[in-house]
């Protein structure tokens, strides 16, 4: 019995032990947070330039001034507005010429059947006379 209790004291001390080795560090969280610097804030409004092109990701942005593109992480092209792209004539490709509709006008023979001229039901093939069975 005794042994059994060494056992547990040993196991709770070295419980004890590693919980307080493993709080007296700093955390990551705690490390991350002193790491990120904090935001700038620019008074990109006081810059007096006019409109910049600017490069982003391989494509263009206009941008009120430079510091707005440098803000964004864009790299300035040049010191006008970036040239608008005029839209192509004709809109979406066409799949192929397409047929006009007629008319509903123009196939008057379809339209002129008369109801009368259509088969009754009664009037198609008369069912053949039952066989009588045959008793013996």
């Amino acid at each position: 019995m005794n042994l059994k209790q060494f056992g547990y004291a040993a196991f709770i001390a070295v419980t004890a032990a590693a919980f307080v080795i493993g709080s007296a560090t700093t955390g990551e969280a705690k490390a991350k947070k002193k790491e990120a610097a904090p935001p700038t804030t620019t008074a990109c409004f006081m810059v007096a330039s006019g409109p910049v092109c600017g490069t982003k990701g391989g494509l263009k942005f206009t941008y009120k001034n430079s510091c707005y593109a440098a803000k964004d992480g864009a790299k300035v092209a040049s010191d006008k507005a970036c040239p608008a792209k005029t839209a192509t004539k004709g809109g979406k490709k066409k799949m192929g010429k397409a047929k006009k509709a007629k008319p509903a006008a123009a196939k008057p023979a379809a339209a002129a059947k008369p109801a009368a001229a259509a088969k009754p039901a009664a009037a198609a093939k008369p069912a053949a006379p039952a066989k009588p069975a045959d008793k013996k």
